[in-house]
């Protein structure tokens, strides 16, 4: 039977300078599917625990979905993990674009990277053709001309090139991986990972059609999609015309826009930056990821006697917007998609830029990063050419953005002071551009979910699910759509009991390589300044209790099988699950449920429904 499975992942170690293909056999995908559990497979198994991130020890996982590279809205998703040089557990971000299905269309379900090249490398990958080649003529280079680069030394245009910027070279805490240009692994600081091992970047070429097992359900949902995504009023519509820009004006009418490193909810001139301000003054095109109906993704150009911004480095969507726009108090439309151009060559996460930015703008009002620390540069709140100027100073590492490319935590706790008080983050990731004290899903993901302050729900089921299976978060697929297309593409048959299970094998390996790395139950925590209220605006007589987060989590616990007050799972949970925990290790990650299950009892909630959840 025709499956999307290609039963062959990738493994290249750099120090050795070989490369070898694994065949782990149908029981595995079936178990652990891809995204998520593969890469947190591969973390507890073969990374040392306690091993620094930016050792060659430390694996960089490429993990494919069973529905990457299926001719199908939504299906151009893959993930990429490593233990996160930022937090120190685990890593995990996911991308778009073309690269992934490109991947699965050369016979590969995922690449495992290991060591470190003795000189710059990059890996060029044509079918079952594999090759690691000599970079140094890319490293330094940002990303455009690098992509050009390879695509001529291979004599290809169509070639699909995922790569490090100089912010990664340089081993910035949160540097990206970018794939196309303008689709990024973004959060939890991968970019390093890939810098650390001197790998530039890895080029795809494939020449085969991801197989299904049954085209029937991929072709009625694909035309599903395109009839929503073009009539008016259709459940795509909204994304297709603006993207996710459209926020800005929302947050700001209710009072939730994040600005000033969170403590103000509204911001003068915000609307000079929206969705409507783009699409008027420098969207150029929208644009799309593989095999997707839905063009939600913009194209900025600007072409005027100051300042030139390429449309091949994509728009700013609305985490950008925010993270250096409303956040630094920047409202400058030409300035903030300049700053997007810039994180996407020089390969920076814009949330944990912009953010990092945000706070050290916040300690210059403060006096806390005075000369010491900023070697003559301004950090004004509102100042546009400040913010372009560290964007550049952090990918170099250059003056005060030396210390800011360690995080806003790390820089926190190396200027004292106080100034962590001031950092915005959950477990040393810095919180995307959602504010907790107005939106309860917010409330109800920052705290749990495994890699820290991400925005998409990567604790909760519906972005788990779709994050392991290669689904989209946009497109308004439910679990069962998603399992559908999922057994449509396989030739499983895999009831919903199973795909909720393989959520809490993902989620539960995840919250065990996290407490291996030291993490504990006081992590799952907001930071202080999300209980205080915001500022200005509606929101100002509001503030979010603790006691309400602390409840959230203890019942968190109890509904994935772990003990409520630790968070450690129990052992019957492992057991159900297949997960296996060395006995040395035992002791400290897992607990002794104090009253057996009745017989038959599942260990942890099953949840059938299908929640939509919240991306971006």
């Amino acid at each position: 039977m025709p499956t999307s499975i290609q039963n062959r992942i990738l493994r290249v170690d750099l120090t050795e300078r070989r490369v070898w293909t694994e065949t782990p056999g149908p029981a595995f995908f079936r178990k652990y599917l891809g995204g998520r559990n593969v890469i947190a497979h591969y973390l507890l198994s073969e990374v040392p625990a306690g091993v620094d991130a930016l050792d060659p020890a430390n694996r960089l996982i490429f993990a494919m979905g069973p529905i990457t590279g299926v001719a199908l809205p939504g299906a151009g998703r893959h993930s990429v993990g490593a233990k996160s040089p930022l937090t120190g557990l685990f890593g995990e971000s996911e991308a778009g674009g073309y690269w992934g299905s490109e991947l699965k269309q050369a016979g590969w379900d995922g690449v495992v990277v290991q060591g470190r090249a003795s000189a710059p490398v990059y890996l060029w990958i044509e079918d079952d053709r594999v090759e690691i080649r000599a970079a140094d003529h890319l490293w330094g280079q940002i990303t455009g001309p690098v992509e050009d680069a390879i695509r001529a030394e291979l004599g290809d245009a169509q070639i699909r090139v995922a790569q490090i910027g100089p912010a990664g070279e340089n081993l910035v805490r949160y540097a990206c991986i970018v794939n196309d240009l303008n689709e990024v692994a973004g959060r939890t600081g991968l970019g390093a990972v890939m810098g650390s091992k001197h790998l530039k970047a890895i080029a795809v070429r494939g020449g085969r059609r991801v197989a299904v097992a049954d085209r029937g359900p991929v072709r009625a949902t694909a035309r599903w999609v395109a009839r929503e995504t073009l009539g008016d009023g259709g459940a795509h519509q909204r994304l297709h015309t603006w993207g996710t820009g459209a926020m800005v004006r929302s947050k700001q009418l209710e009072g939730h826009l994040i600005v000033h490193n969170f403590r103000d909810g509204q911001l003068d001139g915000a609307s000079n930056i929206d969705a409507i301000a783009l699409r008027d003054n420098v969207v150029d095109h929208m644009d799309r990821c593989f095999a997707c109906s839905v063009r939600c993704k913009k194209r900025v150009k600007i072409d005027t006697p100051k300042l030139r911004v390429e449309p091949k480095y994509g728009g700013p969507e609305y985490e950008t917007l925010a993270a250096i726009g409303t956040n630094t108090g920047v409202t400058d439309i030409m300035a903030v998609c300049k700053g997007n151009e810039m994180l996407n060559y020089l390969g920076m996460d814009s949330i944990s830029a912009g953010a990092t930015i945000a706070w050290a703008m916040e300690m210059f009002q403060r006096g806390l990063l005075d000369a010491r620390w900023t070697d003559g540069q301004s950090l004004q709140f509102g100042s546009a050419q400040d913010v372009l100027d560290v964007i550049e100073k952090i990918a170099y590492r250059q003056g005060v953005g030396d210390l800011l490319a360690e995080g806003a935590l790390r820089a926190a706790r190396t200027i004292g002071g106080g100034a962590e008080r001031c950092v915005v983050h959950v477990k040393g990731l810095e919180v995307a551009m959602h504010d907790p004290r107005a939106l309860k899903d917010m409330r109800d993901n920052y705290a749990v979910t495994p890699t820290g302050g991400d925005h998409t729900g990567a604790g909760l089921k519906r972005t788990s699910v779709r994050n392991t299976v290669g689904l989209c978060q946009f497109l308004e697929y439910d679990d069962a759509k998603a399992l559908e297309l999922l057994n449509a593409a396989t030739g499983w048959d895999m009831p919903p009991a199973e795909l909720h299970e393989t959520f809490e094998r993902g989620l539960t390996m995840a919250r065990l390589f996290n407490l291996r790395e030291g993490m504990t139950a006081a992590d799952d925590r907001l930071p202080d300044r999300l209980h205080e209220p915001i500022r200005h605006g509606p929101l100002s007589s509001y503030a979010l209790p603790r006691d309400e987060v602390r409840a959230f989590v203890a019942g968190y616990y109890r509904d994935h099988g772990w003990d409520p007050v630790q968070g450690r799972p129990y052992a019957d949970t492992l057991a159900h699950l297949g997960i296996d925990v060395p006995a040395r290790t035992a002791g400290a990650l897992v607990a002794e449920r104090p009253h057996p299950l009745p017989a038959g009892a599942l260990p942890y909630t099953l949840d059938l429904t299908s929640g939509e959840g919240h991306a971006e």
